[in-house]
């Protein structure tokens, strides 16, 4: 009898002795393979650097900056041309890329280098300071690698994020940590404030503004922005929901592409644990299926098809329910000032933009560009030429279409007008008769 007892407990010892050993892991499960190491893989070509040159304005000293000699003269301000870093990710496969409002403010060029060392051009499409989100677009046909956009309607404190980026120019850098909190408010400057942004305490340095905030299934929930300079571990992002919700005016026809398109997309979201989202762009409350034949998968898709619109074409959108709805893309009246400039003057002009000075080599950067002078025209007999920039009127200075507008309405019916002109580097007085 005691000779079967050890026998089963041998037999017993044997068997779990097997099943410890089936408890290892096996060679194929590759442990240091963590959640953020696959959610970078995935995401990592989709994430770019951004590059911007401005014109900034600098005291220089002719000491070369010693203190002690500073104090005999204050020196002379200069106009050099300075860059800045930042991120951003591409959110459409044609190449839109989303970033911070103040990564590209007030720029000359801008550069995406994407993950595998290429340096693209690219132009801004839209920006919004208030919310500090900007829409730019590469200057190459893709398609491109993209991220998903996510939901941030549910996030909850607690939950993991990693945050992709080009802090301080490391490229690529990732940090990892968890949403702190929500609801955050965010003083910019006296007139702005970021409202309802994500706290995280994911490591967030100089650089890493516009970059993506990722959730564990590697969709963005948030556009980092921010950090608390006096602090250690608190960072700012803006909710993604906040963009998704102002693409239509990010990308509308009438502000980036002068089109009177008229018809309004707006996108409703449903949202299932742990993170599906599905979109669906509407049209007046009706689901939308199809625009201009090309099925569209959520809002920023639908608005970059209508910016492929030129004037008189067709754009038709065909509902869920069967139903089609056709409009015509119509060229926007030019605004009053530039009207009465075309009319009474015979210029077509331009509000000169920073990427507008570096295209034409302009030594300026505020002001009304001459794009074209007609024939025979008040402007024409005073001798004004394409390139010049108009930067003052009497005794007025122009600094943009406002200001230029204002004093085009005041124009009188007749008489001897003075015109301050930045032709190449002069600067100049032109006098034209009314």
């Amino acid at each position: 009898m005691n000779t079967m007892i050890k026998s089963i407990a041998a037999v017993a010892g044997i068997a779990a002795c097997a099943l410890v050993a089936q408890a290892e892991p096996p060679e194929a499960i590759n442990l240091r393979k963590t959640v953020t190491v696959g959610v970078f893989e995935k995401t990592k070509d989709a994430v770019v650097n951004i590059s911007a040159t401005k014109r900034v304005r600098q005291r220089v000293s002719a000491f070369g900056g010693d203190p002690f000699f500073e104090q005999f003269g204050p020196g002379q301000i200069v106009e050099r041309d300075a860059g800045s870093l930042g991120s951003g990710f591409i959110a459409h496969p044609d190449g839109y890329v989303i970033t911070n409002h103040h990564v590209i403010d007030r720029a000359r060029t801008v550069t995406i280098e994407l993950a595998d060392g290429r340096k693209l051009p690219a132009e801004v499409i839209s920006s919004d300071a208030e919310a500090d989100l900007a829409v730019l677009k590469i200057g190459e046909t893709g398609p491109f690698p993209t991220l998903p956009l996510g939901d941030s309607s549910d996030l909850m404190i607690g939950e993991p994020v990693i945050a992709v980026g080009n802090p301080l120019g490391y490229s690529h850098s990732v940090s990892t940590g968890i949403v702190s909190a929500l609801h955050r408010e965010l003083p910019i400057n006296q007139q702005i404030s970021l409202k309802d942004v994500l706290q995280t305490d994911a490591a967030i340095n100089p650089g890493n503004s516009g970059g993506p905030l990722l959730n564990a299934y590697g969709q963005v929930i948030g556009i980092n922005t921010a950090i608390r300079g006096d602090a250690q571990n608190i960072g700012f992002a803006i909710q993604v929901n906040t963009l998704r919700d102002l693409i239509p005016e990010l990308l509308s026809p009438k502000q980036t592409a002068k089109l009177d398109l008229p018809l309004q997309l707006t996108e409703r979201r449903a949202l299932a644990a742990p993170a599906t989202v599905t979109p669906e762009v509407t049209l007046g409350g009706k689901a939308v299926k199809k625009v201009n034949g090309r099925e569209v998968r959520d809002i920023l898709d639908a608005y970059v098809q209508l910016l492929k619109l030129s004037d008189g074409d067709q754009v038709s959108i065909e509902l869920i329910d069967g139903s089609t709805e056709t409009v015509a893309a119509r060229q926007l009246p030019l605004p009053e000032g530039l009207a009465v400039a075309r009319d009474r003057l015979g210029l077509k002009l331009e509000m000169l933009t920073p990427a507008l000075s570096q295209k034409y080599g302009i030594p300026v950067e505020n002001g009304m560009l001459v794009m074209e002078v007609l024939a025979r025209s008040p402007a024409a007999r005073a001798g004004v030429q394409p390139g010049d920039v108009i930067v003052q009127i009497g005794r007025y200075i122009v600094r943009n279409e406002s200001d230029f507008s204002g004093l085009m309405n005041a124009l009188p019916q007749s008489g001897r007008i003075r015109f301050g002109v930045v032709r190449q580097n002069a600067v100049g007085s032109i006098f034209v008769t009314l």
